[in-house]
């Protein structure tokens, strides 16, 4: 882990891909605080002492992005009643790294390529938690924490958009994003459970390395889509998650400092 990532990385044991996405600087010269902002893979795996150490950071809200058989295999667990916890029912494909694992044939180059399309897919398929996250945000839930199974298409995504409604810079966000690289430890990760995606990173490694990492190229495939189809990112905003000038002022106003 390089010292950047390191500064973001919470101190946990059996956290993956766990890490606060505030700090950044905005376009105007103004920061994102910290403390109010996380994001994540699966929580299902923390020890007793990292779920008291995650409750010490008084979390109000977790918006999980993953599919229902998902959260049945892996629930999360380490937070009480007063935490604000949505999660939604729904068949899409996006952000599900094993089901892209199905053809044995599959080469890195088609590996590759499934993931530019999951991304173009992503801010429709997911509009609905996505509009739920930023209710939450704005209802004043805060410090909130958005999370999926590797924390890192469907998260990823997520911190995207929120880093975009509070004027952070596109460089800055993307590397955020690709931050997961430095975070995310996948050996680690997958000798915990036995899937198919370990046996398929066990026996095509070279096939599986475009599902595991963050690349520039699919964040760029999100913005190319979301200006084809909606306008832009700013559009996008405003009209399908209803997050428009007012409340892009009322979120700065919550979590960027001067």
């Amino acid at each position: 882990m390089n010292a950047a990532a390191a500064l973001t990385a919470l101190p946990l044991a059996s956290a993956f891909n766990l890490r606060d996405f505030g700090g950044h600087r905005t376009c105007d010269g103004r920061q994102v605080r910290t403390g109010m902002l996380y994001r994540s893979g699966t929580m299902a795996l923390l020890t007793d002492a990292d779920a008291y150490a995650l409750r010490a950071l008084s979390i109000r809200a977790i918006c999980d992005f993953r599919r229902p058989s998902e959260r049945v295999e892996e629930p999360t667990s380490w937070h009480g009643d007063e935490v604000d916890y949505f999660c939604r029912d729904y068949s899409e494909q996006s952000g599900v790294l094993s089901e892209m694992l199905r053809s044995e044939s599959a080469t890195p180059a088609d590996m590759h390529d499934a993931m530019v399309r999951v991304y173009r897919a992503i801010a429709t398929d997911h509009a609905d938690s996505y509009r739920a996250m930023f209710a939450q945000m704005l209802a004043g839930r805060l410090p909130i924490l958005i999370n999926c199974a590797a924390g890192k298409d469907r998260t990823g995504v997520g911190a995207v958009l929120v880093l975009w409604a509070l004027g952070v810079p596109r460089a800055a966000i993307q590397d955020d994003y690709l931050a997961t690289n430095d975070h995310a430890d996948w050996t680690w990760r997958l000798a915990q459970t036995e899937s198919r995606l370990t046996r398929a990173l066990r026996d095509r490694a070279d096939v599986v390395a475009p599902i595991l990492r963050a690349d520039a190229a699919y964040l760029d495939a999100l913005f190319d889509t979301l200006d084809q189809e909606h306008g832009g990112i700013d559009a996008y905003l405003a009209q399908v998650l209803g997050v428009d000038a007012d409340a892009r002022a009322a979120l700065q106003d919550a979590l960027v400092t001067s």
